[in-house]
């Protein structure tokens, strides 16, 4: 009966670590997959109210800004592919961010991956994430 009690008690505090749900569409949207040995895939997206070819733009001078360094940049298809260097390290971590055109706006989307034995916290990607959306709007 103890064994049962604290499994239903250990169940219920974990419960509330669960992400909910906030109204800011860059943490709502937020995903992970993988994990520290073979890596990890952080993904989101976000719907703005600006053209496609300004978010672009934004997004670039935004990741630039973040400390990453732009590998490519293709207007035409909206794909930014990007790199951050590793702390100790000389490794890389890559961001892609695609924008297209979305109703009357754009939607952007975030990838951002860690190598295997590389570590983050899901919250500082998804803070990151967030701040370079912020970046794009202003």
């Amino acid at each position: 009966m103890r064994r049962v009690t604290m499994i239903l008690l250990a169940a219920a505090l974990l419960q509330g670590c669960a992400h909910q749900k906030t109204g800011n569409p860059c943490e709502d949207n937020f995903n992970t997959e993988g994990g520290f040995i073979a890596g990890k895939t952080f993904t989101s997206n976000v719907q703005l109210d600006m053209p496609a070819d300004k978010a672009f733009d934004k997004a670039q001078k935004t990741l630039v800004k973040e400390g990453f360094s732009i590998q490519s940049a293709d207007e035409k298809s909206g794909t930014i592919s990007a790199y951050q260097g590793v702390i100790m390290s000389s490794r890389t971590a890559p961001m892609n961010i695609v924008v297209e055109k979305s109703g009357t706006g754009s939607k952007v989307s975030y990838v951002f991956v860690t190598l295997g034995g590389m570590y983050t916290t899901d919250g500082a990607v998804r803070e990151g994430f967030c701040r370079i959306t912020d970046g794009i709007r202003q």
